[in-house]
């Protein structure tokens, strides 16, 4: 073997050490990017859902305000708004918090519309159908965030546990999110009593 012979070999070897070491590194960046950007994603939905289970709650308020004239006696159906829109208002509460206070704000909701069935002036009144609309357009944008949101999640799920993705998120500290779930008798119709 002739000496310029293993320097060349040596220059080889030591080329295709860096092209690997060049490839991890890319590919570890590369993993990296993605998995922040896929958890930024799943933030970004979040605040969406947020935003409008706030704008839902502001709405049923109105509604509330509307209604309070004519159902003064349903002080029940009005004080569950209220603590439901102070649990999704505070921003140290978790996410399961505000999602079991979102349905509870839902259910009051339809609690206050079937309320108004006993209330014919109500009814006709044109404030309150006009809540009614808008009432109907935030629960549309609210199923569509959560939607949007749970999409998300699966993306970024995806990414942490694919390989080789999963291998960067295991040692980068990105773990698998928890989907929106709605609540134990969250699908249950609410139970108005007119006192009959």
């Amino acid at each position: 073997m002739n000496y310029n012979s293993y320097i060349y070999g040596r220059w080889i070897k030591l080329g295709i050490v860096a092209l690997v070491v060049i490839i991890l590194a890319v590919t570890s960046i590369s993993s990296y990017n993605g998995l922040v950007a896929a958890d930024q994603q799943v933030q970004k939905a979040w605040s969406t859902v947020e935003s409008m289970m706030q704008r839902r709650a502001d709405v049923i308020s109105n509604q509330v305000e509307t209604v309070k004239g004519y159902v003064q006696h349903e002080e029940k159906v009005v004080s569950e708004i209220a603590a439901a829109r102070a649990v999704l208002y505070d921003n140290y509460s978790d996410i399961d918090s505000k999602i079991a206070a979102d349905e509870q704000l839902a259910a009051a909701g339809r609690s206050m519309l079937a309320l108004v069935e006993n209330y014919p002036e109500l009814k006709a009144d044109t404030l309150f159908e006009n809540l009614q609309t808008v009432i109907e357009g935030s629960e549309n944008r609210v199923s569509v965030a959560r939607k949007d949101f749970i999409d998300a999640v699966q993306a970024y799920n995806t990414k942490v546990t694919k390989f080789p993705g999963n291998i960067f998120a295991k040692l980068m500290g990105f773990e698998k999110k928890d989907y929106f779930r709605a609540s134990p008798g969250a699908q249950e119709a609410p139970k108005v009593d007119f006192g009959n």
